[in-house]
C-alpha cells in the first residue's frame, strides 16, 4: 500500500508494514542524487500519530533506517533531527551514519535515512555492563556539552561488540554540570529502584570518564538524590498516561461508561466494554463477596481475571464519587509494574456511569495462574528453595520503591510459570514495608519450620528496612 504523509496521519497507530512512501532525497554519503524514488517500510519501530514514523525501509535494494516526519511541525522536528545528528558526529559519538535527507514527493513530510546496523541488540538495564557502556557514551556527550533530552536504555544499541547512541532528535545543548548530572540521573531512574545500589559503580565510571573537575562538582549522594527526583517525576507522568488515550492505552468514554484498555488487548476486550455482566456470568467464580466479585473468564483463547467492585447501597454509590477503589487499583497495578515489581498488571478498567455518577466498576487482569504460595508450600515444603529467592526479590523491589502492599497474605502471591506474582494491589501506598513483612511472616506461624526459613531469608531485608527508618 502506498501512503502520502496525510494518509499516514489518518491511519494513526494502526500502521502495518509493508507500505510505500514516495520521497525526493538530497544526497548525503553514497545514495543516489536527488530525484523522486520509493521508500518501502518493512518494519515499524515506532509511530507517533500525526508526527513521525520510523523503522527499517528498503531503498533501491538497500536496507536503511528511516524516519519520516509529517504533520504541522514536521519541518521543525526534521531540522532538529538533522541538527542532533550533526552534533553527535562533531562530538565523535559512535552512532549510525546519516546517509540521506529529503522530503516526501508531495512536500508535506520530511525524511532522514541512517545506516541500518546488522546483528543489533537492545541493551538491558539489569545488565551492569550495558549500563556502564551507555554511561560512558553519556559522559562523552556531556563532555561535548550535549545531553539526551529523553535518555533511556533503548537509545543505545550493541552491534558486533560496539555500543552506539541513537535518537538524534533528543540531542540538546547543555553547558552546566548540574544539567549533565540530572541527565545521568534521568537515565538511571528508569532502572528498577533496587538497582540504585549500583550508583557508586556508575558514578565511578562516569567521573573517571570526565575527569577531576566533574568529580569535584558531583558525588554519589548528589546523583542518588537526583535519581529519586527523576523517578518521582517519571511515575507521575506515567500514571497520567494510564488515564488517557496514548500509544499504550485506548480510552473509550461515553455518557454510560469510561473504558481504559491496554492497546495490545483492545481487540479482544471490546466486547467486554459492552457486555461485561454477560461475560462475568459465563466465567468461573473465584470470590463472591459483598464488596467485590472475582471471576475467571476466557476471551479468544486468552485467560483473564475480572474483579467487579460492587455497590452495596445508595450511600456506597455516593462514597464512590470520592473514593474510587477500581481506579486506585488500576493506578496501583501500573505503578508496581512500572517500577519493576512482578505483578498481574491490569489490562482494562471499565467504570459504568450515569453522567457524572459512577456505578459498578470492573478491573480486568491477565490470568497468571491458580496456585498460590500458601497452597504450594503447604503441600510441598521442600519447594521453599525454589520460590524463596523470587519472593524475597519481589519484596526487595517493593521496599526499594518505597511502597507497601497492605495485605501480604500468602494467597496474594501467585505462582506462574516459575514466577512469583503479586496480586490484589488495592491497598498499595507509599510507606515502609515493615508491617508488610510482619504480616507475611504470620502466614507461616502455624508451620514452625517454614516460619524459621522465611525469617532467615528475610533477615537481610529487615536489616535494610531498619537502616532506612
Amino acid at each position: 500500500m502506498k501512503f502520502t504523509p496525510p494518509g499516514l496521519a489518518a491511519v494513526g497507530y494502526d500502521l502495518t508494514p509493508p507500505f510505500v512512501v514516495d520521497v525526493s532525497l538530497d544526497p548525503v554519503g553514497d545514495l543516489s542524487a536527488q530525484r523522486q524514488t520509493e521508500l518501502r517500510f518493512i518494519t515499524v519501530a515506532r509511530v507517533l500519530p500525526g508526527r513521525r514514523v520510523s523503522g527499517l525501509a528498503e531503498h533501491e535494494g538497500r536496507t536503511v533506517f528511516a524516519k519520516l516526519f509529517y504533520g504541522k511541525r514536521a519541518l521543525h522536528y526534521w531540522q532538529r533531527e538533522l541538527r542532533g545528528a550533526r552534533r553527535m558526529a562533531h562530538a565523535q559519538i559512535t552512532t549510525p551514519g546519516l546517509l540521506a535527507q529529503g522530503a516526501s514527493a508531495d512536500g508535506s513530510g520530511f525524511v532522514v535515512f541512517y545506516e541500518a546496523l546488522e546483528d543489533v541488540h537492545n541493551l538491558r538495564d539489569d545488565d551492569i555492563e550495558d549500563v556502564l557502556a551507555a554511561t560512558q557514551i553519556l559522559a562523552r556527550l556531556h563532555d561535548a556539552n550535549l545531553i539526551q533530552s529523553d535518555v533511556h536504555i533503548f537509545n543505545f544499541l550493541r552491534c558486533l561488540g560496539n555500543y552506539f547512541a541513537i535518537d538524534a532528535d533528543g540531542i540538546r545543548s547543555a553547558y552546566l554540570p548540574r544539567q549533565h548530572f540530572r541527565n545521568l540521573a534521568m537515565f538511571l531512574a528508569q532502572r528498577r529502584p533496587v538497582f540504585d545500589r549500583d550508583v557508586d559503580e556508575v558514578w565511578s565510571v562516569y567521573s573517571a570518564s570526565r575527569g577531576a573537575y566533574v568529580s569535584r562538582m558531583g558525588s554519589t549522594a548528589l546523583v542518588a538524590k537526583l535519581i529519586r527526583q527523576q523517578r518521582r517525576q517519571r511515575v507521575r507522568r506515567y500514571l497520567k498516561k494510564t488515564q488517557r488515550e496514548c500509544t499504550e492505552f485506548v480510552r473509550h468514554r461515553s455518557w454510560r461508561h469510561n473504558f481504559l484498555c491496554d492497546r495490545a488487548h483492545w481487540q479482544r476486550l471490546q466486547r467486554f466494554m459492552l457486555f461485561a455482566e454477560d461475560m462475568m456470568a459465563e466465567g468461573i467464580p473465584l470470590k463472591l463477596g459483598n464488596s467485590s466479585t472475582v471471576v475467571r473468564i476466557e476471551v479468544a483463547g486468552h485467560g483473564y481475571v475480572v474483579k467487579r467492585y460492587n455497590l452495596k447501597s445508595s450511600w456506597h454509590r455516593i462514597r464512590r464519587l470520592f473514593k474510587r477503589r477500581a481506579r486506585d487499583a488500576w493506578r496501583n497495578g501500573h505503578h508496581l509494574a512500572f517500577l519493576g515489581v512482578d505483578t498481574a498488571k491490569p489490562v482494562a478498567l471499565l467504570e459504568t456511569k450515569w453522567g457524572w455518577l459512577t456505578g459498578v466498576c470492573y478491573l480486568v487482569m491477565p490470568d497468571v495462574g491458580s496456585q498460590d504460595l500458601g497452597q504450594v508450600l503447604a503441600a510441598q515444603p521442600e519447594a521453599f528453595d525454589r520460590y524463596a529467592g523470587k519472593t524475597v526479590g519481589l519484596l526487595e523491589n517493593l521496599a526499594a520503591a518505597g511502597l507497601r502492599h497492605g495485605d501480604l497474605k500468602a494467597t496474594n502471591f501467585v505462582l506462574a510459570h516459575d514466577r512469583v506474582v503479586l496480586i490484589d494491589y488495592d491497598a498499595v501506598q507509599a510507606g515502609s514495608l515493615d508491617k508488610d513483612v510482619t504480616r507475611f511472616l504470620r502466614n507461616w506461624q502455624d508451620v514452625p519450620d517454614l516460619h524459621h526459613q522465611w525469617s532467615m531469608a528475610l533477615a537481610p531485608l529487615q536489616v535494610y528496612l531498619e537502616g532506612n527508618r
